[in-house]
This record gives C-alpha cells, structure tokens and sequence, in this order.
C-alpha cells in the first residue's frame, strides 16, 4: 500500500484475485484486525466513488491509530497491518463492522406476540415467513412428498397443488419457497424473508426430483420472479431473482438482482437494527 501526498487516501493498483469462497473479485484492502469473523469493531473508510468502489478500510482501534498521527504516512502505517481481500470479503466485513446507534442487543427486551398463539415472546424477531404464493388461494394443500406429487403431476392427476415448499397452479404457474436474507449491520446476524418465487415448468420438475438429492447443490441458479408481497416497502411482486439451491432439507437462497428497490438495496447492502425493530412492528401482533 502506498499513499498519494494529496490527501490521507491510501492507494492501490486495482487488480483481480481468486478468492477461495467468491471466486475471481476485485482485490481490496483493510486493516489485519477486520479481516475473517470480525464483527463490531467498526470500519472506517473514504467515500467510495465510481472509481474506486471499495477504498481501503479500518476499524476504530486503526482509525485512533491514524488520527494521532496526524492521518496516513510513515509513522501510522507501519503501526497498522494490512490486508488483501476480494470485494466479497469486503462487503461481509463492511456489514458486519458498522456501527449503528441501535445495537441488535438493545432488542433484548422487547417484547411481542405473534399471530400463531397467545404466547409473549422477548427479543429480536428475525424470521417471518408465507404458507403461499401471493397467487395462490390455498387450493390443493397436501402434505405428499416431493416424488410423489412429481409422479402424480407428471401422470396428469395433479395440476394445482401446494406444499410446504413446492406450488402448482393449474399445471401452468410453478412457485418455489426460499430465503431473501438481508444481513443486520454491526452483526453476524441476518433477517429471513421465506418468500416464493416463480421458477420455469423445467426447473420446477428438476426441483422436485433432486430434492433430497445430496448433489442438488451442483445445479445451476435459476431465473425467478419474486411471488409474495411483502408489506412496507413498494410492490415487490415480479422482482428479478436468481435461486441458489441449497443442500437438501434447507430451502434454497434468493438472490434478488440489485437495483433501486428498497429490498434489493436491504439484501445487498444491509440494515439497521432499527430497521428490524420496525419491520417487526409492522408484522407482529403486539409489541412492548
């Protein structure tokens, strides 16, 4: 790392890696400290630009260090050890190293009841989840196993259907349940959307079949469009998604194409414990 004598910036050559979990992603830098499972620990940078989207980054204990030395030069770097990391690994550091003024813990005590029984619960709420697609009206709910509703709807005596994760409407519409995460900044946690997504007639049977298959995580993603309706954020329905399937038993993850929409911009950037404390007010019961 070198400095450019105009400004506090610390520069590098933009160049590619190979990261071992992401694969080939621009290479970046931080500090020693926010590399691997760091969490909390704050991560200060510059303004990214067009130009250089990740510019270096440090935590609060590096960013003291900095400051005393009157910014980046000689004295400070030698003081502080940086790393390379891909993008990827910058991004997962960045979200879980912000600082925010409420802290996950602050939900500790809060406390809420769901719609499922009469039962107070406490603390942070970090799932909510659909029986359905917003298309579907519930018909043709059935407990059958993914090979046996493949072998009726393949032999034409099932055309609606709906399980726990697979959905069929009138042999013309097919629906897959899945996760949007969206990572909590300042934490290693992550809200869970259990949505529905529309997936082809191909890739719905290809589903079906490999479900308990141990090699279903070699398939490729799949296009898909958002099918629930998700309240306090404008329309999510049709928004673009790509399914990452999972191993078996675990539902697959929904990867939601990056745009302007509120949630794409929640799913790849993060949110605020506050942001959770308000999506639970507006999906549960009570809350006190």
């Amino acid at each position: 790392m070198t400095r450019d004598e105009s400004s506090d910036t610390l520069l590098r050559v933009t160049r590619k890696l190979q990261c071992t979990t992401h694969g080939e992603r621009e290479e970046t830098c931080v500090c020693s400290h926010l590399d691997r499972d760091a969490v909390s620990l704050g991560f200060n940078r510059d303004d990214p630009t067009p130009e250089v989207p990740f510019p270096d980054a440090w935590c609060n204990d590096c960013e003291i260090i900095r400051t005393s030395a009157g910014g980046w030069n000689e004295e400070s770097e030698t003081m502080v050890k940086a790393v390379i990391v891909c993008s990827a690994c910058y991004e997962r550091a960045r979200i879980r190293n912000t600082s925010t003024s409420m802290k996950l813990d602050d939900l500790n005590d809060l406390r809420w009841k769901c719609f499922t029984c009469e039962e107070w619960h406490t603390g942070p709420c970090l799932d909510f989840a659909y029986s359905q697609p917003y298309y579907s009206s519930g018909e043709g709910r059935t407990s059958a196993s993914p090979l046996e509703l493949f072998r009726n709807w393949r032999d034409g005596r099932l055309t609606t259907f709906l399980t726990e994760d697979y959905c069929a409407i009138d042999n013309t519409d097919f629906f897959i349940r899945g996760i949007i995460s969206l990572p909590i900044l300042g934490t290693a946690e992550t809200f869970c959307w259990g949505v529905w997504g529309s997936v082809s007639r191909q890739n719905f049977e290809t589903l079906l079949l490999k479900h308990d298959d141990e090699n279903r995580m070699d398939l490729p993603s799949m296009f898909s469009w958002l099918s629930t309706r998700l309240p306090d954020y404008p329309d999510t329905l049709n928004l673009k998604m790509q399914v990452h399937v999972s191993r078996p038993f675990k539902r697959p993850q929904f990867e939601v194409e990056l745009t302007a929409h509120p949630l794409a911009q929640e799913h790849h950037f993060g949110i605020t414990p506050a942001r959770v404390k308000e999506i639970m007010r507006a999906m549960l019961r009570e809350t006190e």
